[in-house]
């Protein structure tokens, strides 16, 4: 895909819905706050308010809902507004796409709104940031579900409003979905599997650390994985379980299975976060000579953790390319033209030989630590 040079995120907007009981929090807030910014952004400039709903005070330069539902010779030159929606508001690969996004906004005149929940992966608080959005008046979704099926009476309410939504990173079952913007999922798992097989001498115990179960995107790569390991007799799948895409979870899973069984030759995580929880707790144990690893994200990271040694290998997801396209394609829709079913995008290994070549490409879009 083209690379394009990423302007630094600006006006980025977070919403977030704190759930009861979560993280020990009895209080929950359908007003937008701003996320904590990750220790590497924290000279980005300070992120607004998110757009906030019809039944609580507006603020004074956000245009009321109805003056959004204007017609397309109306709204092109800026005054689109595109929610964009991801798993949550800390995780880099995150990050990265939602600068993507940001780009296209700056090239388009259109402006980005990002919704992340507080709670990682929680599909309560996405649902109901995407009811705010509804009430908010945004001009179009672009979501990554962090429940592929949890998410669709949601996206129907959407529907329901006229607002199209784009499905982006991971795929939606249900609800109309204008197009999907993301990897093909299984066929890269597969890919990458071949890769860690051909590494190993097509024998040897692996693990399969998995993501979300309820998110298509875990379900995809974990059936990519299995097709290209179940081929071969040498190859025996021990363990699948999930690690919720969380580095800690992952790092306690591995700590686990090395005191239950450490006969491992093999780590296969659904993403570069829990590769790395992985290889942690390994080292802990002083098990890392004897154990390949791989991510999938193809992050800054994770390629600067195989030219390190820790991983073996990752898969380039482009999470730039997928906020771009993702908010191009909302544009395209809502200038009534038609767009692809599926905008795939990535789907390279990402390995020893060309990690520093993705490295080079994040630094050009202002990502390097």
């Amino acid at each position: 895909m083209k690379k394009r040079l990423v302007a630094l995120l600006t006006g980025t907007l977070i919403a977030v819905s704190v759930l009861s009981g979560c993280g020990g929090s009895g209080q929950s807030s359908s007003t937008a706050e701003p996320a904590p910014a990750q220790e590497e952004e924290s000279s980005a400039p300070e992120a607004e308010s998110a757009p906030e709903a019809e039944n609580e005070p507006e603020a004074e330069a956000e245009p009321a809902a109805e003056e959004k539902s204007a017609s397309t010779e109306e709204a092109v030159g800026g005054n689109y507004t595109i929610a964009v929606m991801v798993k949550d508001s800390s995780t880099p690969f995150w990050r990265y796409l939602v600068s993507g996004a940001q780009e296209a906004a700056d090239e388009l005149g259109v402006t980005v709104v990002e919704y992340a929940p507080m709670e990682a992966q929680s599909l309560d608080e996405q649902t109901k940031q995407v009811e705010d959005a509804i009430q908010a008046g945004v001009d179009a979704i672009c979501i990554a579900p962090v429940d592929s099926d949890g998410i669709v009476p949601a996206l129907e309410k959407a529907n329901e409003a006229g607002i199209p939504v784009i499905a982006i990173n991971t795929k939606a079952n249900g609800a109309k979905i204008e197009t999907f913007v993301g990897i093909d999922n299984e066929a890269a798992a597969e890919n990458l599997a071949q890769y860690m097989v051909d590494e190993l001498g097509n024998e040897g115990k692996v693990v399969i650390i998995e993501g979300n179960p309820a998110g298509q995107t875990s379900v995809d790569r974990v059936a990519g994985f299995t097709t290209i390991l179940e081929k071969y007799e040498g190859i025996e799948l021990t363990v699948s379980q999930p690690g919720y895409f969380k580095r800690d979870e992952a790092m306690t899973i591995m700590e686990n299975l090395i005191q239950a069984n450490p006969d491992i030759d093999a780590v296969l995580a659904l993403n570069d976060e829990m590769a790395l929880g992985a290889w942690q707790a390994l080292d802990d144990a002083g098990m890392t000579d004897d154990v390949v690893i791989s991510g999938f994200d193809g992050a800054v990271e994770g390629c600067n953790a195989i030219l390190g040694g820790k991983l073996k290998a990752s898969m380039d997801q482009d999470a730039i390319g997928t906020g771009y396209e993702g908010v191009k394609a909302a544009v395209e829709v809502l200038n009534g033209n038609t767009v692809d079913e599926w905008i795939k995008i990535g789907g390279t290994v990402v390995n020893g030989d060309n990690a520093q070549d993705y490295l080079d490409n994040f630094a050009a879009h202002g990502f390097s630590e």
